[in-house]
């Protein structure tokens, strides 16, 4: 059997030292690294987060809005429409069937929405 070589005491503590000095430099690279990009993906996440909660917002004033003008378009309760204040329901053109006031006024609703300022 053969017997392993110990090396002296200095050699030992100077390959800990290289060892731990590899070690430590591998860290700080990786720990520099991280913080050199967290910077500018930081600041584009915060961004892009901003700019969800503002579309969310947009969107969501788009839809109030029109829930607020198609609203206009029901029958009243004398069961005329309340978009224009014709006492008489409205009727189809083409195949004189009694249809909605919002059916009957969608062009105009379309038409009143495009006005809205964005």
């Amino acid at each position: 059997m053969a017997r392993r070589s110990q090396g002296s005491p200095a050699a030992v503590a100077v390959g800990g030292l290289l060892l731990l000095g590899v070690v430590i430099l591998i860290v700080k690279w990786v720990l520099i690294t991280a913080a050199i990009l967290a910077i500018p993906f930081g600041i584009w996440f915060a961004y892009d987060r901003a700019a969800q909660r503002r579309a969310r917002r947009d969107a969501e004033a788009v839809v109030a809005r029109r829930h607020e003008i198609e609203s206009r378009a029901v029958l009243d309760a004398a069961g005329g429409c309340g978009w224009c204040g014709m006492a008489s329901g409205h009727r189809d053109h083409r195949t004189g069937w009694a249809i909605t006031p919002r059916a009957y006024h969608r062009h105009e609703i379309e038409q009143t929405l495009a006005q809205l300022p964005a």
